[in-house]
C-alpha cells in the first residue's frame, strides 16, 4: 500500500512539474522582412526590439527574425503574410498596398520633413489618436517614415530643368504626381529590389529614393547623381502585427510586448535609417563616380510651388477634420519636444 501510494505521489509530482515547465515555455514570434539583413532596419534595430521585449517579458516571450525574404521573398506579400497568420510581425512598405493606408500617403508630401525620426513619430502620434485607418485586424508595433526621398539619376543632371522626360520610379500614385510635378515620367509597378537592374537595362533613368537604401538596393551602382536639397516627401513602412495573435497573448508577454512597441521602437528604427542616411551621403561623396546636385534655392523653391498642389486630397475642411493640418500640427509638436 505504501509503495503504491509513493508511486502515485511521485506520479502526480511528475505531472505537475510537466505541466509547470510547460507552462514557462515562451510564446514565439515570427518577424519577417523581405529586405536585406545589413540594413540598418534589420541588423541594428530589429535586433534591439528583441533583445528588449525578451528582456521585458522575463521568458514569456520568444522573437524569431527572418530578414532577407526567408519566409517569403516579395516584399509586396509582406501584409498578406501578417494577416494569414504565416508570420506575426512583419516589415511593410504601405505603398505596396495601394488604398488601404490612405492617411499615411500625405507623408509622401515634397518639403514637409527633414528627417525619418521627425515624420515616424508624427506618424505614431496620428496612430494614437485613432486618425490612420487600415489597421482593423492589426496592432502597430512600429513606424519608420522613411526619408526625405530625392531623385537619384544615371543621367547628369545640375539644374531642375534636365529633369523633364526622364523615367523615375515612382512608389505609388503619391509619387507619380511627385514625378509629374518635377517633370519626369512616372513608372510604377517595380518594388524596390528591383530599381538596379531596371536603371541599368535603361527601363527607367532613375528613382525616387531616400540616402540610406540607395546600397542596400544597389541603387548607388547605377544612378550617380543625387539632388540633395529636394526633400521629397517621405514614405511609411510599417510594422504589424496579427491582432488575433497580439489579443492571444497572456497578460505579462502582453504588458512587454505594450512596453517596447510604439513610441520606442519607432525611435529605434528612425533614428538608425537617419545614421544610415548620414552615412549614405557621406560614402556618396567620398566616392568620384557619384555627383551630389544641389539646385538653386530659386530652382527650389519653383519646384516647391509646383508640387504645393499634391496636398489638397487632405488639406480640407477645418480644425480636427483637416488631417493635413492635424499632420503638421503633430510634427511642430515633435520638433519642439527635440
Amino acid at each position: 500500500m505504501i509503495g503504491k501510494l509513493l508511486a502515485t505521489t511521485a506520479f502526480l509530482l511528475g505531472t505537475c512539474m510537466a505541466g509547470t515547465a510547460f507552462a514557462q515555455e515562451p510564446i514565439v514570434l515570427k518577424f519577417a522582412s523581405a529586405f536585406p539583413p545589413q540594413s540598418k532596419t534589420n541588423a541594428i534595430s530589429v535586433p534591439a526590439f528583441i533583445k528588449a521585449i525578451e528582456e521585458a517579458s522575463e521568458g514569456t516571450l520568444k522573437v524569431e527574425h527572418y530578414p532577407g525574404g526567408t519566409l517569403g521573398p516579395n516584399p509586396t506579400t509582406q501584409l498578406k503574410l501578417v494577416e494569414d497568420g504565416v508570420v506575426d510581425i512583419a516589415e511593410v512598405v504601405a505603398s505596396y498596398t495601394p488604398g488601404r493606408f490612405r492617411e499615411l500617403e500625405m507623408f509622401e508630401t515634397p518639403f514637409v520633413f527633414e528627417s525619418t525620426l521627425e515624420a515616424s513619430l508624427t506618424a505614431w502620434t496620428l496612430y494614437q489618436k485613432g486618425l490612420l485607418s487600415g489597421f482593423d485586424n492589426l496592432e502597430l508595433v512600429g513606424i519608420a517614415e522613411v526619408g526625405p526621398y530625392y531623385v537619384h539619376t544615371s543621367k547628369e543632371v545640375a539644374k531642375a530643368e534636365d529633369l523633364a522626360g526622364i523615367k523615375l520610379r515612382a512608389g505609388g500614385a503619391v509619387q507619380g504626381a511627385v514625378v509629374g510635378g518635377i517633370g519626369g515620367v512616372a513608372v510604377g509597378g517595380m518594388p524596390a529590389p528591383q530599381i538596379a537592374e531596371n536603371i541599368s537595362r535603361g527601363v527607367i533613368g532613375g528613382a525616387l529614393m531616400d540616402m540610406g537604401n540607395l546600397y542596400n538596393f544597389r541603387i548607388a551602382d547605377a544612378a550617380h547623381y543625387h539632388v540633395v536639397n529636394v526633400p521629397l516627401g517621405n514614405v511609411a513602412v510599417l510594422f504589424p502585427m496579427n491582432k488575433a495573435k497580439y489579443d492571444s497573448l497572456p497578460e505579462k508577454a502582453k504588458a512587454a510586448l505594450d512596453k517596447v512597441r510604439g513610441e520606442w521602437f519607432t525611435t529605434v528604427l528612425a533614428e538608425n535609417l537617419d545614421l544610415q542616411n548620414e552615412e549614405t551621403l557621406a560614402k556618396l561623396k567620398a566616392d568620384d563616380k557619384h555627383h551630389i546636385v544641389e539646385f538653386s534655392e530659386d530652382e527650389v523653391k519653383g519646384l516647391s510651388e509646383k508640387l504645393s498642389s499634391i496636398k489638397s486630397s487632405w488639406d480640407t475642411g477645418d480644425g480636427d477634420a483637416n488631417l493635413y493640418q492635424q499632420m503638421i500640427a503633430a510634427r511642430d509638436a515633435v520638433r519642439a519636444s527635440k
